[in-house]
């Protein structure tokens, strides 16, 4: 990766292209520590959406994660494959799809949480618990805004 110096001081004062230099910092570290257990980033978090309720439908697993359907099929087979999550019809609307995970699908979430976790640590490792605090209160702001301006499209769609 090119150093700092390299890269157009334009650049490196976009909030864009800070943001999509680290994602692509704690996705490979993430990504890499996953590899072992043959399991993907969104893979961990569709099971951490499942593990932080009881079940989920696929369509709002989408909506949450903002994965395409088809993607989203292609995750709950694999988790499914290694019987980490289950899917079954919702009696009430057969039409849709409701997702568990597993007794075994919870005990590795908490697992794959420990190794996101490290990897998140090693792949921001130089930067202070300050700054890893406010990025966080940083990226809680921006998604809970987000959130608020697709509420008011939405409420406005509808009158």
């Amino acid at each position: 990766m090119p150093y700092s110096q390299d890269i157009p001081a334009a650049l490196l004062e976009s909030p864009s292209f800070q943001l999509d230099r680290l994602r692509r910092r704690t996705r490979e570290e993430v990504e890499l520590a996953l590899q072992p257990d043959n399991t993907t980033l969104r893979e961990y978090w569709v099971m951490t959406c499942l593990a932080d309720r009881d079940a989920a439908s696929q369509t709002s697993l989408c909506e949450l994660l903002a994965i395409d359907a088809s993607d989203m099929v292609r995750i709950i087979d694999a988790l499914e494959e290694r019987g980490w999550a289950k899917r079954e019809r919702d009696p009430r609307d057969r039409r849709r799809q409701i997702i568990t995970l597993s007794a075994a699908g919870r005990h590795k979430r908490v697992e794959l949480n420990r190794l996101v976790s490290n990897a998140e640590d090693r792949a921001l490792d130089e930067s202070t618990q300050k700054q890893l605090k406010h990025l966080r209160k940083l990226a809680a702001a921006i998604i809970a805004s987000e959130e608020e301006d697709q509420h008011s499209h939405s409420a406005k769609q509808e009158q």
